[in-house]
């Protein structure tokens, strides 16, 4: 039924419920699964530090915090507006964002899924994860229904709301 599954993570709870039906939906199907991350802009830096603290990346994010907080600025990267405003450095949440796919990757592999793709992309979470969907060929997202940033979607609507209305595939959504 399926031939490439999506699992789009953030690192939530949320994301490793969604990453385990995918995980069992891909060995049922014989499907390939592609996992996807999509750095996002922390306004919060605590909320930062305490996510990499539970990921054991607290050393990483605390030099880069402090750092920030010494210099008192926001980075502005003029080349990669998807980063504008962003109270953290690109630099830090790539670094994170690889951290985050890997253990995902780790994991699937661990299960004993051989056939898995780690991805990583900057931009808008839905607007990635839609374009992912086209590239890939992909077949049915499986993905949390809500996230790391789950306040600013209160508001603004949820990126899994915005993926299963806009998607031309199955969206699973897991909470």
């Amino acid at each position: 039924m399926f031939k490439k599954i999506l699992c789009p993570t953030d690192g939530s709870d949320h994301a490793y419920k969604a990453l385990d039906l995918a995980i069992d939906m891909a060995k049922k199907y014989e499907a390939k699964l592609v996992l996807l991350h999509v750095p996002h802009r922390s306004e919060n830096i605590e909320a930062l530090r305490r996510f990499a603290e539970i990921e054991g990346l607290a050393p990483l994010v605390n030099s880069e915090i402090d750092r920030f907080r010494t210099m008192d600025y926001r980075i502005s990267v003029a080349t990669d507006s998807a980063f504008q405003d962003s109270a953290v450095s690109p630099r830090l949440l790539i670094d994170i964002g690889h951290h985050i796919v890997g253990r995902a990757k780790a994991r699937a592999e661990r299960s004993g899924l051989e056939n898995v793709d780690a991805l990583l992309e900057v931009g808008d979470p839905a607007d990635r994860i839609l374009k992912c969907i086209d590239r890939e060929n992909i077949d049915c997202v499986i993905m949390g229904s809500r996230g790391l940033n789950d306040f600013k979607g209160l508001f603004l609507g949820s990126v899994s709301h915005k993926v299963a209305n806009r998607a031309p595939c199955t969206c699973i959504a897991v909470k």
